[in-house]
Order: C-alpha cells, then structure tokens, then sequence
C-alpha cells in the first residue's frame, strides 16, 4: 500500500503546468552565484501571485528534485 504523503492539494493541482513553464531556468548558469532555487521561487513568484511564501518554497525544492530526477548529469549546479 502506497501513502501519499502530499498535503498540498492546492500546489499539487498546478504543479504539473508551473514546473513546464519554469523547467528552462535550470538550464541557465543562475546570476551571481545565487542557489537555483531562488531564481524558480522568483520566477514562480512572478507567474503565481496567488501562491504564499511556503507554498513557493515547497515549488521550488519539489522543481529541483524533479528535474534532478529527470536531468541526472545536470545537477552539479544545483543547491540541494
């Protein structure tokens, strides 16, 4: 038996579309030495006003594992 531990009904609903509009910045070298996933917060932030400080975080660490998961030789650069 599989649990789901996901709560975030409301940020699990716009995941799928979020990540596909801001994949592309991973690929970018992030300005200044900044962690990646300051740049996705930053980016989501603009694209989703509607989202909070939290779930924009959870956005951003969630994005990078998925990309890491889908992108293995790419993750040198990335914070976590």
């Amino acid at each position: 038996m599989q649990i789901n531990r996901r709560k975030n009904f409301k940020l699990r609903a716009l995941f799928d579309e979020a990540y596909e509009r801001i994949e592309h910045v991973f690929s970018r070298q992030p300005p200044q030495g900044l962690p990646i996933e300051w740049v996705v917060f930053r980016t989501a932030r603009a694209t989703y006003p509607q989202l909070n400080t939290l779930d924009l975080y959870q956005f951003a660490v969630a994005s990078s594992r998925v990309y890491r998961s889908r992108h293995p030789g790419a993750e040198g650069h990335l914070a976590f």
